[in-house]
């Protein structure tokens, strides 16, 4: 895996640090664009319940995750992406309490 994708796109990273019950936004919206996850890892500070989605509140885009403390979610790179958000969308991670979930993200911005 290089920093780009076939295509030339390039491959992007992003921090995942939420703590906060309900939305927690990862990537903010680019006018016009989707964001397509190519790669994540999640680690929970405590029992928690994860999912991604389409903006805040949003569609989801991942089922629930149940994590408890030390409890590591992780999905290897996949060059066609896991998830993307509708265009113009922000990414999201909703967390079902008041825990620390970190990890870290690759994506690209596609049309």
């Amino acid at each position: 895996m290089g920093n780009s994708l076939a295509d030339g796109r390039p491959i992007l990273h992003g921090v995942i640090d939420a703590a906060t019950s309900g939305d927690n936004t990862l990537r903010a919206a680019v006018t016009g664009r989707k964001i397509r996850v190519h790669s994540y890892v999640l680690v929970a500070a405590g029992t928690v319940t994860a999912r991604f989605e389409s903006g805040a509140g949003g569609t989801a885009l991942s089922g629930q995750m149940t994590m408890a403390v030390n409890t590591v979610v992780s999905a290897p790179h996949n060059p066609a992406g896991w998830f993307e958000t509708a265009p113009a969308t922000l990414l999201n991670l909703e967390l079902s309490g008041a825990v620390s979930v970190d990890g870290h993200f690759t994506y690209s911005l596609v049309d």
